[in-house]
């Protein structure tokens, strides 16, 4: 898939979110998210699986975020849109030309 060329194809207005990790009190942590931007995106969807979890089906679908370049995102971040959340796997710098990010994302799946 191609980027996108102008930022006229970011059509998706979603929650850009950071997260902070805490901890539990019990030895582990937890992770709490924050939104930091509203922005434009491109989200299209890019495969999908199913995987036999714990006696339950788990499905998951992988989409390929596009956004105008951002240095501060890294994998711990995610995107939300209309209640649906998409975790960050991947950061792409399109072209090594900082103008746009291709974020490779998971769809149903838990951070």
């Amino acid at each position: 898939m191609k980027a996108p060329t102008s930022i006229g194809k970011l059509r998706y207005r979603v929650d850009l979110q950071s997260g902070t990790e805490s901890s539990d009190g019990a030895g582990g942590c937890t992770v709490a998210h924050a939104t930091v931007a509203q922005i434009y995106a491109d989200i299209r969807p890019s495969g999908g699986s199913e995987q036999y979890r714990q006696g339950k089906i788990q499905e998951k679908v992988t989409h390929k975020i596009f956004i105008r370049y951002r240095k501060e995102i890294d994998s711990s971040w995610r995107i939300q849109y209309e209640g649906r959340t998409f975790q960050i796997k991947n950061i792409i710098n399109v072209q090594e030309r900082d103008r746009f990010l291709q974020l490779l994302c998971e769809e149903g799946v838990a951070a």
